[in-house]
Formats: C-alpha cells, structure tokens, sequence
C-alpha cells in the first residue's frame, strides 16, 4: 500500500511539473526532462540518470506518459542497492566524474593497476573503446561499462 501511495504521488508531482513546464504541449524536450527529473530528486549526476539521458539525447519530445516511465525507471535503479559494487567501479574509473569513462580516465586507471605495460595501454583503450563504445561518442557511459563488464570476450 506505501509502495502504490509513494508511485502515485511521485507521478503527481510530475504531473504538475509536467503541466506547469510544457506550457500546453503535449511533449517536452530533453532540458525539461531533466528539470523534472531534479524537481522530483532524482540525482542527475548519478550514472545510472547520466547514462540514461545519454541514451535518450536524440529524443524530440517526451509524453507524459514516457517521462513517467523514465522517472520510475530512474527511480528504481538507483534505488537498486545490488548494483553498488558495480556503481563504484565505474565511479573509481570515472575520474572527473561526469558519468562517463573517458580514454583518458581508462589510461590513468590502468597505469595504476600496474596490469598492462606502458606500451600495451594505448592498444587495450582502443580495444575497449572499440567493443565497449555501443554509441561511438569516444566514452563510455554507465550501460556501456556494464555491458563490457558481462562481455566475456573483452
């Protein structure tokens, strides 16, 4: 019952958010998006939120409807205390914490491990890059990171 009552007024707020904001459209764009998404505590730089949006910054317009779906979404992973080992992680390689991996944060986290030779690394960091970096924008988001992670061939 507590569960059904927090998803409602949740989406409520939304609600009302998403109303005040569009301004009679019947979408938003991706800026207001995430204002709701702030407005209703969701943490944006969060990996799982940055990844998320990541994913979506080609998207015109967001329904009601699809907003709602993204924020329960949001709000359950990062909810998901099962991910944490995981999540922290991709925060140790994530150096200047944008919520994302870049070449240059995958070269200083592999220096240190001390793992791979000097001149092996540049060669590893295009590998990576290669099969890990689904959308080509040089870097790794958090749902690139986790997939490299279950690949068994990288």
């Amino acid at each position: 019952m507590a569960d059904k009552m927090e998803k409602l007024v949740g989406t409520m707020m939304l609600r009302l958010g998403f109303e005040k904001l569009a301004e009679g459209a019947k979408t938003v764009n991706t800026a207001v998006l995430k204002q709701l998404l702030q407005a209703n505590l969701m943490p944006l730089s969060h990996p799982f939120v940055v990844a998320t949006l990541d994913e979506l910054k080609d998207t015109v317009g967001f329904s009601y409807e699809a907003v709602c779906a993204i924020f329960l979404k949001i709000k359950q992973n990062v909810a998901d205390k099962t991910m944490d080992e995981r999540l922290e992680l991709f925060k140790q390689y994530d150096r200047n914490n944008d919520g994302f991996i870049s070449k240059e944060d995958l070269k200083l986290c592999l220096r240190e491990d001390e793992y791979y030779e000097e001149d092996e690394l540049a060669v590893v960091i295009e590998l990576v890059m290669k099969f890990g970096d689904l959308n080509d924008d040089g870097k790794l988001n958090y749902f690139e990171f986790l997939n490299c992670m279950q690949d068994e061939t990288m």
